[in-house]
């Protein structure tokens, strides 16, 4: 990974969801009786192609294509040259909207706070704005006061031109209903400290989760983590992520599986792995289209979306180029 000295490197992820034991590797790869994925391991949706083509029928309100983005890391130099494609992304776009899929970078030290202003200013330059859910490396002691004050919309402003989107936070572009719901797990929470660099806050709560599943069906979710009925399967894990963080991972994993089989969305897309990919997943309701997204410093970090008909403006197997086995980060 590339870094800029003490704050890249001390706000660096873990390794993620990315390298995991061989019995950790079944629980990914079988958690769910009911998922089917076809094609794992390659990344492919063998279905590329057979995305809608037509926008669904209700009011056209919000942007027509947005930008979606996978972790940043706090990286400042990467969310910049990303912030600043905006305009050949949205050509023709009105409201340019970046919409973040966690990991963002809220952090508690000056560095934080010098990224976040040089974010407020690349979006101000070219017009847009960035709505985040929260991952599992954000600053939650800063992000929970944030959250007491919400705007008359339901977002809440960070810096200007920054939006969080609390968990369960919902809403509607042309007919179709969003859902956010970040969150996730550290995996080398042995190796940070409490206040410091990890926040208990990072999962999803028995509250969270029953108010987001009782707020009823929802269209797309955008989420930090990626539940358990998508299978994947990863390397062995390096020694310092403890037992029961592994096993907490596991049961982050079922409790956004419960989730969206309450909501049953006919779109998520996430973050946390570290891989772009994209597949059709049969939850047990009907066929879900789950993308993730690359982390910083790789090109499969983000992409534009057609929001009227969920299409991807990628080329065709842009999905399917990760770096198998490796540790992400």
């Amino acid at each position: 990974m590339a870094g800029r000295g003490r704050r890249l490197t001390r706000r660096a992820p873990d390794p993620l969801a990315g390298c995991l034991s061989s019995s950790y590797k079944s629980v990914m790869t079988a958690e769910s009786g009911r998922g089917h994925t076809p094609g794992d391991g390659a990344g492919e949706d063998p279905s590329e192609g057979a995305e809608p083509g037509e926008a669904p029928p209700g009011p056209a309100t919000g942007p027509r294509r947005i930008v979606v983005a996978g972790d940043w890391h706090g990286n400042e130099e990467w969310a910049v040259s990303v912030i600043r494609r905006v305009p050949q992304l949205l050509a023709g776009e009105s409201q340019r909207i970046v919409l973040h899929l966690g990991d963002f970078g809220i952090w508690p030290d000056q560095a934080g706070k010098i990224y976040l202003d040089r974010v407020s200013e690349a979006l101000a330059a070219v017009g847009a704005e960035l709505w985040f859910v929260d991952g599992n490396h954000e600053d939650f002691a800063q992000l929970g006061q944030l959250d007491e004050n919400p705007g008359p919309d339901g977002r809440v402003t960070v810096v200007p031109r920054v939006m969080h989107l609390p968990r369960g936070y919902r809403w509607s572009w042309h007919g179709l209903t969003w859902l956010a719901c970040g969150g996730a797990v550290s995996l080398d929470r042995a190796v940070r400290t409490e206040g410091v660099d990890w926040w208990p806050q990072e999962e999803i709560t028995t509250g969270q989760e029953a108010a987001i599943s009782g707020g009823g069906h929802a269209d797309v979710m955008v989420c930090h983590d990626c539940p358990s009925g998508v299978a994947h399967t990863f390397a062995r894990p390096p020694p310092e992520w403890a037992a029961e963080d592994l096993a907490r991972n596991d049961a982050h994993r079922r409790r956004l599986q419960r989730i969206v089989d309450a909501v049953m969305p006919a779109y998520l897309m996430h973050g946390h792995l570290h891989r772009a990919y994209r597949r059709t997943v049969d939850f047990g309701y009907g066929p879900v289209r789950v993308t993730g997204l690359d982390a910083d410093n790789r090109l499969r970090n983000f992409a534009a979306l057609d929001v009227t008909t969920m299409r991807w403006d990628v080329r065709e197997g842009w999905f399917s180029r990760f770096r198998r086995g490796a540790v992400a980060r």
